[in-house]
């Protein structure tokens, strides 16, 4: 299956955990869990696996495991554009 590389900056500590728009030309997501002990890693892998309907082991984290900004891979046939549209919630 194909991988999209994708790119995304992270808020640990928010209230709820959402995409919220962009930052610094990366998509923003809001992640609740605190960013200690991998759970802002963990709850992320389980945001977008639930948003993009795929199981959690078709998403990566490639880069930035103890940084803000994250390189994730995710095996899928979606198109980059159908994988923000779900994520931040848009129509397509």
């Amino acid at each position: 299956m194909p991988v999209q590389k994708f790119f995304l900056y992270i808020q640990p500590g928010a209230k709820t955990t959402a995409a919220a728009g962009y930052f610094d030309g990366k998509l923003r997501i809001k992640i609740k869990s605190p960013a200690r002990d991998n759970k802002a890693n963990a709850e992320l892998i389980a945001f977008l696996a639930e948003k993009l309907g795929l199981p959690k082991s078709a998403l990566e984290i490639t880069r930035g495991l103890t940084g803000r900004h994250k390189v994730i891979s995710i095996e899928t046939k979606l198109s980059a554009a159908a994988i923000t549209a779900k994520i931040s919630g848009s129509p397509q």
